[in-house]
């Protein structure tokens, strides 16, 4: 054997250590991105050892980096918004419990953390100065005012917002439960801005692919708990000539509805139509649920919000679907949504999955499934108005829950059928037509 092969090989993976795995654009995999998505979140308020969901942020590079991280309600209206600072390889990791607890993870630059106490730096780490963080970051043990807090447990569960004086999330029968998603963006630099705010995706988010993360729901009532990749979303850059972005003006991105569609936060769209097995009996006597983000469409300034009435909703709800259908293990198909109703003419139902998140039981009264093993088809393109000519794509996310009660329980994607990427612009149905 040559002598110097072990050490060619351990250069190269020396040189290889640092650099993410890159990915093709809009092929929505697990690789370093510049925005994860946390789908769902929820978190019982009403008993301090009850459900939670944690999330963690992991820097892919030996550089220091910035996440910006957002709370959204289940009506896709954001109401907290915070930095935190990794240094090269770092870790962060959050129960959103203490979010709504009023404490925000405590993290710091260079600047303001010399000794290394609040964000450590390892021997391969790097650690800088971020003359934006100056007067932003909490350096020491941050809690919210009062009143933020208020904000945010009666925004995350439906109730009238003290500081919005709206409401901006869905009201919900039973526990205290506030309920949500996440979104984490790669920063440039410290500030107090919203992803909806003017030249946010100029000033602040940044494009660089550099973190990963993970999601756990927490359920110690029941003895269960599943883990899950928060949904890692690609940036092209837009200033590299030798791979221009596939995005521009009418494209459809991630964020596509706050920028006016005109592709400029440059990341990738998610998928629409899904695959989903569910088990609700033998070992799995927990059954399934799904979580299940979806994309409005709507930008959150438009429908800020509503006076609290009990028939009050945005503009967009109920999200509705192109179909739903369920086959059983012998490949009979069950129409689950949209549902016929006896009217005349018939009309046709479509609120199945009504809110931009939300948990849902496959069985239960939301997705009326009545066997026992099978898989779901989730063609989630919201349909054309008057039910007429191609759905509009809409990116949504599912995930899989399967549980045993009190025993073990599994957390997985569902499969993806297509990708939001095959839309020219926002409304243009399929390319080159209906297919």
């Amino acid at each position: 054997m040559n002598s110097r092969t072990p050490l060619l090989c351990a250069l190269m993976l020396a040189m290889t250590a640092s650099v993410p795995v890159a990915a093709e654009f809009c092929s929505a995999d697990t690789v370093p991105a510049a925005t994860l998505l946390l789908p769902y979140f929820e978190v019982d308020l009403a008993d301090s050892a009850g459900k939670t969901t944690l999330f963690s942020i992991n820097n892919a590079l030996s550089s220091a980096g910035l996440a910006k991280v957002t709370l959204w309600t289940d009506w896709a209206i954001p109401t907290l918004s915070f930095d935190v600072y990794l240094t090269g390889y770092d870790v962060q990791t959050i129960n959103l419990r203490d979010i709504f607890n009023g404490i925000l993870p405590v993290t710091a630059d260079d600047a303001r953390d010399p000794a290394d106490t609040l964000s450590p730096q390892g021997a391969l780490s790097q650690d800088v100065s971020l003359a934006s963080c100056a007067g932003i970051f909490p350096y020491s043990t941050p809690t919210l005012p009062v009143l933020l807090q208020q904000h945010l447990r009666t925004s995350h569960t439906g109730e009238r917002s003290p500081i919005y004086n709206r409401c901006v999330g869905a009201l919900h029968a039973g526990p205290v439960v506030v309920r949500g998603y996440v979104t984490v963006d790669a920063a440039q630099r410290c500030s107090l801005d919203f992803p909806t705010d003017p030249n946010y995706f100029r000033d602040i988010a940044s494009r660089e692919n550099r973190f990963w993360g993970t999601v756990t729901y927490l359920d110690p009532a029941n003895n269960s708990a599943q883990q899950e990749s928060l949904v890692h979303i690609e940036a092209c850059d837009p200033g590299d000539l030798t791979k221009p972005c596939p995005t521009g003006n009418g494209s459809y991105t991630f964020y596509g509805s706050l920028v006016g569609f005109d592709g400029s936060d440059d990341r990738e769209p998610l998928a629409s139509t899904f695959a989903a097995s569910f088990l609700n009996g033998g070992a799995f006597d927990g059954g399934t649920r799904l979580t299940v983000w979806r994309d409005t469409k709507t930008d959150p300034g438009e429908v800020f919000g509503t006076d609290c009435s009990a028939a009050a909703r945005p503009s967009w709800y109920p999200l509705g679907e192109r179909s739903i259908r369920a086959f059983d293990e012998e490949e009979n198909p069950t129409d689950i949504c949209p549902v016929a109703l006896p009217t005349s003419p018939p009309t046709f139902q479509r609120d199945c999955l009504p809110l931009a998140t939300q948990v849902t039981p496959v069985g239960g009264e939301d997705l009326p499934v009545f066997d026992r093993f099978g898989w779901l088809e989730l063609d989630l393109d919201l349909p054309a108005a008057g039910d007429e000519g191609a759905p509009e794509p809409s990116q949504a996310w599912v995930v899989v829950l399967h549980t045993a009660a009190g025993r073990f329980s599994t957390a997985a994607d569902a499969i993806q059928l297509d990708s939001a990427c095959s839309s020219a612009s926002p409304s243009s149905g399929f390319p080159g037509g209906t297919p």
